[in-house]
C-alpha cells in the first residue's frame, strides 16, 4: 500500500463544508450527486466548482437504481443530463456495469480524458462468479473495476481478500459490505484494492468506517 492518504476515498454530498474536508488528508473525493438536495445540473456544477478549490481529485457518482445503492430513483435521462454537464469538471466517473448508459458514459469520459470506474454492487451476498464479473467489467474498456459485495459470513470477507490479492496487479477496488465486512476497509488495500471508502458525517454504504477512525487504523497498521 502506498501513502495512507492517497488510498482513502472520502464520500461526500452537498452537506459537508470545505473547512471540514481540507485538512483530512484524503486522496479522492467521491461526489454522490444523487444524494445532493437538488439534482439540477446547474446546482451540481456549482457544488463541483466549490470542491475544486480543495485541490483533491474529484470522482462523480450518480446512483439511480436501488440495486446500486441509490436511496431515490432517477431516470436514465436525468442521470445522463447530470453526467454530460458535470463530467468535464471532474477527474473520474463511476458508472455501473448494469447501467444502460455504460457504453456512452465510457466513450464520453475517455473523449474528455477522464478516468472511468466501472462498478458492480451486490447488496445481499458475495457472488460466486467474481472472476466473470471482473472479466466482463474489464471488457468494457474501463480504467478501474470496482466490486462491492455484502459479507454475510467472515468466509465472504476471505473470499474477497483472496480475489483482490489474486488480481492485485490490475486496477481494482474491492470492499465487503455490511457489519461483518467492515474490516475489509482496513485489509483489502493491503491485498491490492486501490481505494478504501469512508465518510465524514453519515455513511453512504453499510460497513463504512468514519474517516477519523479509519485513518487512525491505517496509520497503525500501514507504513507511510
Amino acid at each position: 500500500m502506498s501513502h495512507v492518504s492517497s488510498n482513502i476515498a472520502l464520500v461526500i454530498t452537498d452537506q459537508e463544508t470545505n473547512a471540514q474536508i481540507k485538512n483530512l488528508g484524503v486522496g479522492l473525493l467521491e461526489l454522490r450527486a444523487d444524494l445532493f438536495k437538488k439534482q439540477d445540473p446547474t446546482y451540481i456544477i456549482n457544488q463541483i466548482n466549490l470542491r475544486k478549490s480543495l485541490k483533491i481529485p474529484l470522482l462523480l457518482t450518480v446512483r439511480n437504481q436501488k440495486k446500486e445503492g441509490a436511496t431515490k430513483s432517477l431516470s436514465d435521462a436525468k442521470k445522463w443530463q447530470i453526467i454530460t454537464s458535470a463530467l468535464p469538471l471532474v477527474d473520474m466517473i463511476d458508472i455501473e456495469l448494469s447501467s444502460p448508459l455504460l457504453k456512452q458514459a465510457i466513450t464520453l469520459a475517455h473523449k474528455l480524458k477522464k478516468k472511468v470506474i466501472v462498478s458492480s454492487h451486490h447488496l445481499t451476498n458475495t457472488p460466486k462468479d467474481l472472476e466473470s464479473i471482473l472479466k466482463k467489467s474489464l471488457a468494457t474498456g474501463t480504467d478501474i473495476v470496482k466490486i462491492a459485495a455484502k459479507a454475510n459470513t467472515f468466509d465472504d470477507v476471505i473470499t474477497m481478500l483472496n480475489f483482490t490479492h489474486r488480481h492485485r496487479k490490475q486496477s481494482i477496488i474491492t470492499m465487503s459490505l455490511g457489519p461483518i465486512g467492515a474490516i475489509s476497509r482496513l485489509i483489502l488495500p493491503a491485498a491490492g484494492s486501490q481505494y478504501t471508502y469512508t465518510f465524514l458525517n453519515k455513511p453512504t454504504a453499510s460497513g463504512q468506517v468514519d474517516v477519523t477512525t479509519l485513518k487512525g487504523h491505517l496509520r497503525t497498521y500501514y507504513s507511510s
